[in-house]
């Protein structure tokens, strides 16, 4: 039932009764029986960087630092994270993992500081009248100061202080309600002051209009001592304790505005959207300390308690105080511990470890014994007694709530509002069949959260890729919006220019039709502009000159790989360096006497200019391409101009049919000049290709002799076919030496006496020498290794030697006799005829498409890009046609 204010303030002395809850064993009165006593100084403090709800502290020290009490050593990481600071003086010695007050027995980021022993405190800034303070700036205060919720939620008091709604109840939780915990009833008892002094300072932040402070009715000397504090204060007209009766978990922040109010807090709502804030009372005095004295949150009272301990009662502990320092503080037994409980038995946990520290929500450890905490019994099936939704404080199914977490259903734990559950384990304690509810319950909630924060991550990346997916649209639009807009620009100004040379008589129709036909025909013009002036005419090499110049590029080539070859062998100190400074000395040698040659045959020899009819044939071919690829262009305009339903066709069908006359008469003149041409020799061709044949044969031996060798050094298994594509070659290479032969005799008689013949010879004697060289390397090295193909090296060997002799006495390596020479067979000069024109084809399809490619990516004027496709296009027809001859 939710009442207004109004009737809340006429009905302030009424509490209401708790829905639900339970009445476990009380067993506080072994730590009342003595006054809460210092802690005694431990060697070590052990501080966690998270020791509140929210993101953790980071660290502002290093190891090695000196730090005194009080001080800041992690500061808050954001809104909802609190500071910690030094509980005494001393020296920072780590910080890394270490364990820490968890269920899982977790290790998480800590400060480790030794205590110098001297109690040192910082400077304190303490505030003498807080009303004249502006209440942010106190907020900011208590934020700095590192308090958090003191009831065991750890939540930063800070946020709490800065609620999204006005607050007009202040409530002051001294309930207290788990079974063992004194921690909160001593205080009432000893510091009421403090409380009463830290409820005005909270009711001045909130601006509320009241104060209650809610005590059980099992502790008698905390309430008197209390209403003696509030009788006592100049505020007592609106600080009222309310007296209710004691009933678990009547402590619970929900269920403690119930009983005082009548109010309900909403599923997914926070008491601050009904206008009440709820604080413990240990966190008003820690809000006292802070204002009034200016110290930060340092310690805390901490119950001790259970049979296993002599000396059981409250301690004000330092933080960071490990647990196994004051269970020896408290005498504990060892024969009797069998169970260490950090927290109430209601909603505490067990600790495995003796070494986790004291953090800022430590209100009890239990040190029980077997017969106080007895195993529980195994859990047996559900009776459907409905015993846990009876005792069930907020109103829950916790059967439901079991059977869907057991299913994994969390869309149904969530329509249960398995998030209201504060895990209270009322239902687990009146369970018949000993079920720990509250365990499933609470990994429910883990894997939902889980679950949770990978969908929001999902969600933002598809947020992050719907808006590159936008921009990008958006970018894509922009360019092409631009390219319409190009598009129509270039429209317009081909539209003009159309315009324009239709107005001329004297320009060309075909001109008027298309700009690019017009770039066309200026270039035709300005080559036959550059004809009509003086120029040296072409130059033709001869068969020979040719053949000195490709002889001469390969060398220099070669001479140029192998220097390279050995500035890597001398930078990295590998290879034959000496073979390949003989190789490159050789090279030079070679390379200045080609060059030495070739300038002799071109002085001596007059050279050939083409004939002036050539010339013309080959102009007209130019143009008759170029005519027909005007024609093309014509045709695809008017086909297009057709499509769209354009005004032009007219002029455009003129224009077609005047390319195509042009084009007619011009592939007319040509056939005509190419009948009239006098038919070229072949002689030389012949030779030449023969020759290009030979190196290619001979280039392809080399590497089959090369790929035998290495298949050796190795070992493979490939000997057998390379050593068949050797003999391969070798034939290949026999068969077109003599049809080279007999090319050289038949085009001249004197061929024989060459000065070539020198030159062939004394390459093949230093190739002679280099195959010895590395015949004895290859033998050496297996000598080296034991390897098994010794005799056929030494062979090898052998015979590269007797070869090098022969042509050191002047005889050639591979000799040529007339009956060879006569057994040649006639189709080898056919079959490399059509092989050589296969080729040419190749070649000028791939020129082609080369030139197109280049028209395509071109910007600006494209004219003699077009030129240079058009002759492609020309040479590539000459081709096809050859090749169709051929065949």
């Amino acid at each position: 039932m939710n009442l207004p204010l109004k009737d809340i303030t006429e009905s302030k002395q009424r509490v209401w009764p708790l829905t639900g809850g339970v009445h476990p064993e009380e067993n506080k009165h072994q730590s009342t029986s003595t006054p809460i006593r210092p802690a005694p100084m431990p060697e070590k403090l052990t501080l966690p960087l998270s020791q509140h709800a929210g993101a953790p502290a980071e660290p502002i020290v290093a190891v090695g630092d000196k730090v005194l009490k009080g001080q800041m050593i992690a500061k808050a990481t954001g809104f909802v994270s609190v500071p910690v600071h030094a509980p005494t003086s001393g020296t920072i010695t780590a910080i890394g993992k270490e364990a820490i007050p968890h269920p899982s027995g977790m290790h998480d980021d800590c400060i480790t500081l030794i205590p110098d022993g001297l109690d040192q405190w910082c400077e304190l800034s303490p505030v003498k009248e807080f009303q004249s303070v502006n209440p942010l700036d106190l907020v900011n205060l208590i934020r700095d100061s590192g308090i958090a919720g003191m009831g065991g939620a750890g939540f930063p008091t800070a946020v709490k202080l800065s609620p999204r709604s006005p607050i007009h109840t202040l409530i002051l939780n001294g309930t207290e309600c788990e079974p063992y915990i004194t921690a909160d009833d001593m205080l009432m008892r000893e510091r009421a002051e403090a409380i009463v002094a830290g409820a005005e300072i909270l009711k001045y932040l909130l601006n509320s209009e009241r104060c209650l402070i809610g005590i059980e009715d099992n502790k008698p000397e905390a309430i008197e001592a209390v209403k003696k504090a509030v009788s006592q204060s100049d505020n007592s007209h609106y600080i009222k304790v309310v007296v209710f009766p004691t009933k678990y978990p009547s402590g619970g922040e929900k269920q403690l505005i119930q009983i005082l109010t009548g109010q309900e807090v909403p599923s997914g709502k926070l008491p601050s959207d009904l206008g009440i804030a709820v604080q413990n009372v240990g966190t008003a005095v820690a809000v006292n300390d802070a204002v009034h004295q200016g110290k930060p949150l340092i310690s805390r009272i901490t119950t001790l308690t259970g049979e296993a301990l002599s000396s059981p009662g409250n301690l004000e502990v330092l933080l960071g105080t490990s647990t196994r320092h004051l269970l020896k503080t408290a005498a504990v037994s060892d024969q009797k511990l069998a169970t260490l409980i950090m927290g109430g038995p209601m909603m505490g946990f067990t600790l495995d470890d003796l070494d986790v520290p004291v953090t800022k929500t430590t209100n009890c450890l239990i040190a029980g014994t077997r017969e106080e905490f007895p195993p529980a019994m195994p859990a047996q099936a559900c009776i459907r007694c409905g015993m846990c939704a009876e005792a069930c404080p907020a109103s829950l199914l916790p059967q439901q709530l079991y059977w869907h977490a057991k299913s994994e259903n969390h869309e149904q734990l969530k329509h249960h509002n398995l998030f209201d559950c504060i895990e209270c384990g009322a239902c687990s304690f009146v369970c018949p069949s000993s079920i720990p509810l509250v365990q499933y319950y609470r990994a429910s909630k883990g894997e939902i959260r889980a679950q949770e924060a990978k969908h929001a991550k999902a969600e933002r990346s598809k947020v992050r890729y719907e808006s590159r997916q936008a921009r990008l649209e958006k970018e894509q639009a922009e360019k092409e919006a631009k390219r319409r807009a190009n598009a129509e620009r270039a429209a317009k100004l081909k539209a003009a220019k159309e315009a324009s040379a239709k107005q001329d008589s004297s320009s060309s129709t075909t001109a008027a039709v298309d700009p690019v036909q017009a770039a066309i025909e200026r270039a035709k013009a300005k080559k036959a502009a550059g004809a009509t002036a003086s120029k040296p005419a072409k130059t033709v090499l001869s068969a020979e000159q040719k053949e000195l110049k490709i002889q001469l590029s390969l060398a220099n080539a070669q001479l140029k790989k192998t220097r390279r070859a050995l500035t890597i062998a001398q930078e990295k100190g590998e290879g034959d360096v000496e073979k390949l400074t003989a190789d490159v000395s050789m090279l030079e040698t070679q390379v200045a006497k080609l060059q030495k040659e070739f300038d002799a045959a071109s002085a001596t020899e007059q050279p050939k200019v083409a004939t002036p009819d050539a010339e013309a044939a080959k102009k007209l071919k130019i143009e008759s391409a170029m005519a027909k690829a005007a024609l093309k262009k014509s045709e695809r305009a008017l086909a297009t101009a057709l499509e769209e339903g354009n005004s032009e066709t007219e002029a455009l069908k003129e224009a077609v049919e005047e390319s195509r006359k042009k084009a007619e008469a011009l592939a007319k003149e040509l056939a005509d000049a190419t009948t009239a041409a006098p038919a070229k020799p072949a002689a030389a061709d012949d030779e030449k290709k023969l020759k290009i044949e030979q190196a290619m044969a001979k280039a392809a031996l080399k590497k089959a002799e090369r790929a035998l060798n290495k298949a050796r050094e190795e070992g493979s298994s490939e000997l057998a076919e390379l050593e068949k594509a050797v003999e391969q070659s070798q034939k290949k290479l026999d068969a077109l030496t003599p049809a080279q032969s007999q090319a050289s005799s038949t085009n001249s008689q004197e061929k024989s006496s060459d000065p070539a013949d020198d030159k062939k010879l004394k390459i093949e004697k230093a190739m002679a020498k280099a195959a010895l060289k590395k015949a004895e390397r290859e033998l050496a090295k297996a000598q080296e290794s034991g390897s098994e193909d010794i005799v056929s090296l030494e062979s090898k060997v052998d015979e590269c030697r007797k070869k090098l002799e022969q042509l050191e006495e002047g005889k050639p390596s591979v000799t040529v006799t007339e009956p060879e020479v006569s057994k040649a067979p006639a189709k080898v000069q056919a079959g490399d005829d059509l092989k050589k024109l296969k080729i040419e084809n190749a070649m000028a399809r791939a020129a082609v498409k080369k030139a197109q490619r280049a028209l395509e990516n071109a910007e600006g004027d494209t004219s003699a890009l077009e030129t240079v496709l058009i002759e492609a296009q020309t040479k590539a027809a000459e081709a096809e046609k050859a090749l169709a001859a051929g065949s």
